[in-house]
């Protein structure tokens, strides 16, 4: 007589992905008294590197970089409208709406998506599973509702991959809010910061084009006056 043991296993549902992730990043708790983020870092690009701040509260964001010696505003959401820098006045220009429309959705996902998706009603599910440069992930695909791409509202879908081991974020896939192109985020070497987990190399690629970022210092935390986040102050 053979004695036989079986396993029954249970697949997980993306919700119980999400939790495992949430809590490898630090906990709801710890993020949820996350109220703003300073990165500072390095940007590379075909162009060569340049030094970066950008700042970070709920609705509203911040992005300067170092030209001659000095922090120049780049670009700013002020929870209503999204500013870029127009080259030639070197003043701030409010952009389309349907760029702030996408800037305001991203901006409320502050401090990270998939801590607020519940409460944004984003729904996630879990597609599949796929290897991401030899690593084993899990595919979860975020339906945000609707945005604006090149002016056309469509739905607004982000693919998220997370390695099956640590739950961490491994690559991001969107379309691009101007050309619609796709766009692909990496995101590795996560250190911990004040409780919680954060990448300190991020990198972007898309059609033609590849960057990336160097974290040197996140600042979380820090009192930030709302006023910053106004065009040209």
């Amino acid at each position: 007589m053979f004695l036989c043991s079986i396993t029954i296993l249970k697949a997980q549902t993306a919700e119980e992905i999400i939790e495992k992730h949430i809590e490898k990043i630090g906990g709801k708790k710890a993020w949820s008294n996350i109220q703003s983020i300073q990165l500072r870092g390095e940007f590379i690009s075909s162009q060569g590197s340049e030094e970066i701040l950008s700042i970070s509260k709920k609705g509203k964001h911040k992005g300067h970089k170092k030209i001659n010696g000095k922090m120049v505003v780049q670009y700013t959401f002020d929870g209503v409208n999204f500013w870029d820098l127009d080259r030639k006045s070197g003043k701030l220009i409010k952009s389309r709406k349907d760029v702030s429309f996408r800037a305001k959705k991203e901006a409320n996902e502050f401090p990270s998506m998939l801590v607020v998706a519940k409460k944004l009603g984003y729904t996630v599910e879990l597609v599949g599973e796929e290897d991401i440069m030899g690593i084993s992930c899990y595919k979860l695909k975020i339906k945000k509702g609707k945005t604006y791409i090149i002016g056309k509202e469509v739905d607004d879908i982000a693919i998220l991959f997370l390695n099956k081991d640590t739950y961490l974020e491994v690559l991001k896939e969107e379309k691009h809010v101007r050309g619609g192109n796709m766009i692909y985020t990496y995101y590795k070497d996560f250190q911990k910061v004040e409780g919680v987990l954060m990448p300190f190399t991020i990198n972007w690629f898309n059609e033609d084009r590849q960057s990336s970022i160097n974290v040197k210092a996140y600042i979380v935390n820090a009192k930030i006056d709302d006023a910053i986040f106004k065009a040209n102050k």
